[in-house]
């Protein structure tokens, strides 16, 4: 990823950021922002128009910044979020945490006169994919839809709410679970064997938790990875919601 810098205003400084924004370029992008803020200027505007893909970690860094911008009684926003860009930050909660602009132009206008900002919770699900060991499981689960939605994630095991009923869910049944992490990996499915550990009631579904089994290690870390930033997005949103 290419980095711009820019002095948008008096104390305003403007990066402006082209290619993917993943975790290979978060360093790079903080190390930017405590040059920024080591020469003075608190408020910065990061255009991120060409931005074609940002993944968790990218996401959590600009968290950082803006924190570190506040912390000195400045600021951090956007202009012209992409619109994959605005899709990760929607779907994470983000989207009025970390304000947007149409502009370079109204981001500085903003910085200039307020400092205001909101919060909304993270959501945390995505599709569920599941084969079960046992034939005949897989096909009563397929009858009842064979989808159902991630509820959490730990580096351990995967939680999610799916149709069918309680038997399909008994402890120790194996099942392969297939689902996606988009806001972390582009386009990669993770495929894990599980073992289901719990499974309980909610409404006409049930959420179940399912153990990780036999797991390829760089999957293994690129989960632990993104619960990682997820806690991070977490904690910075509550911080912002008591702000």
């Amino acid at each position: 990823m290419k980095i711009q810098r820019t002095v948008l205003g008096e104390g305003i400084a403007g990066l402006t950021l082209t290619g993917e924004f993943d975790a290979f370029a978060a360093n790079p992008f903080l190390e930017q922002i405590e040059a920024i803020v080591q020469s003075g200027s608190v408020n910065v505007v990061v255009n991120l128009r060409l931005v074609l893909f940002i993944n968790s970690t990218a996401i959590g860094s600009l968290v950082k910044a803006r924190k570190r911008a506040r912390g000195l009684g400045g600021n951090l926003v956007l202009a012209e979020p992409s619109a994959r860009v605005k899709d990760a930050l929607d779907t994470l909660g983000l989207g009025q945490v970390i304000q947007s602009f149409a502009s370079d132009d109204d981001a500085v206008q903003h910085l200039a006169e307020t400092d205001d900002d909101g919060a909304v919770k993270v959501p945390s699900e995505n599709s569920v994919l599941l084969k079960f060991a046992e034939d005949a499981k897989q096909r009563a689960f397929s009858r009842k839809g064979g989808v159902g939605r991630m509820a959490s994630l730990d580096d351990n095991g995967i939680e999610f709410v799916v149709p069918g009923s309680a038997e399909l869910f008994e402890n120790d049944t194996e099942v392969k679970v297939k689902f996606r992490l988009p806001l972390f990996r582009r386009a990669y499915y993770f495929d894990v064997p599980c073992a289901i550990r719990s499974c309980e009631a909610e409404g006409d579904d049930f959420k179940v938790y399912a153990e990780f089994g036999d797991i390829f290690e760089e999957d293994r870390q690129a989960i632990s990875q993104f619960v990682r930033d997820l806690r991070l997005l977490k904690d910075e949103i509550r911080s912002a919601e008591n702000e």
